[in-house]
């Protein structure tokens, strides 16, 4: 974004007309039209009274440490995923809050930050003293992205916000939101994978369609979870083993990954206290948590390339684990003598 696009948007978000700028600053309606077209620029002493004017700072006003790539943004993510993990919460936010400061409207690094910093505060926050502090400031970062001019980033920020909406119970404002979120729209990349075919590039079409078969495949699992979610609520045990049972065929059938059965007997055991059926799941869940080992064993997905990262395995089995001890409903497996031992396996091998 360029100093004139600065301008009009943020004169847009002021309710302000060019005149009403024009006249607040002493120049004429078409010195600011100029500005905003790129045309010509404000002269150096009136970017300090703009800048006030559209309540916004120089360094915003001039666009400086506005955009980073996507690589850039996907770099931080790493590592503030791997700081929040090893350094704490805490420390990861206030670097969150840092980069955020230095890049204000760089919606896609606040969204992806903000994404982040939520799944942290989930799985390690309930000791935090400030955790409501901590809660609100992630709402405002999804809040800012939410009215983004980017389709796919305010469509990202306002599904959080209608999750956020329905676990705090508040359903009517959910479906106020859910009603602002743009229907699923056209999947370009059907249309990619024609061009790639048409300009003989077969490794990119076929590397595309694999990509989409994954994503559809963890789709289907995904809600196919949600409904045993539902059904052991209702205490529908019978009819959540038969979804269990799908998810099962669906996994082996994708190849996405034994380990993703394992989690939904497991979530259905636990919720009925079978102490020993859970365990025997919750073992075989760990012992196959390979997350993309059968997936990249598969035909379906030769033409995709995954990244190598048994490191990231071990500590994603200990970051379960480590959530597991603050989850209550987890009380009945606890001092269990397999469940100790699990526990104890997991974090050797997360150490060595």
């Amino acid at each position: 974004m360029n100093i004139g696009e600065t301008i009009r948007k943020n004169r847009k978000m002021q309710n302000l007309t060019q005149e009403q700028v024009a006249n607040r600053l002493g120049v004429s309606a078409p010195a600011v039209n100029k500005w905003e077209n790129g045309m010509s620029y404000p002269d150096i002493m009136l970017l300090a009274p703009l800048a006030r004017l559209l309540k916004i700072n120089i360094d915003t006003l001039l666009s400086f440490h506005e955009e980073l790539s996507e690589m850039e943004i996907g770099q931080f993510i790493n590592e503030l995923s791997e700081e929040a993990y090893s350094a704490g919460f805490e420390e990861a936010f206030r670097h969150a809050e840092e980069k955020i400061r230095e890049y204000p409207n760089c919606e896609k690094l606040i969204l992806w930050t903000a994404q982040v910093m939520n799944g942290s505060l989930i799985m390690n926050g309930n000791d935090l003293a400030e955790k409501q502090v901590y809660e609100n400031k992630i709402l405002s970062w999804f809040e800012k992205v939410m009215v983004s001019e980017d389709v796919e980033l305010a469509k990202g920020a306002q599904i959080y916000l209608t999750q956020d909406l329905i676990r705090k119970e508040k359903y009517e404002e959910a479906q106020k939101m859910l009603d602002k979120i743009p229907p699923l729209g056209f999947d370009k990349r059907s249309a990619q994978i024609q061009v790639y075919e048409g300009q003989g590039d077969y490794e990119s079409a076929y590397r595309t369609l694999d990509e989409m078969l994954y994503q559809k495949s963890t789709e289907i699992n995904t809600v196919l979870m949600q409904d045993i979610s539902i059904l052991c609520r209702q205490k529908k045990y019978e009819e959540a083993l038969s979804y269990a049972q799908l998810m099962e065929k669906v996994s082996e059938l994708f190849g996405v990954g034994s380990y993703i059965k394992h989690a939904a007997y497991f979530s259905i055991y636990a919720d009925m206290g079978d102490k020993e059926k859970a365990l025997d799941s919750l073992e075989a869940m760990f012992d196959e948590f390979d997350i993309k080992g059968k997936t990249k064993e598969s035909n379906l997905y030769k033409h995709m390339k995954f990244k190598e990262d048994d490191a990231g395995v071990e500590k994603m089995k200990g970051m379960i684990l480590k959530s597991f001890d603050m989850d209550a409903s987890m009380d009945f497996i606890r001092e269990e003598p397999r469940f100790i031992k699990l526990k104890e396996r997991i974090i050797n091998q997360e150490n060595n």
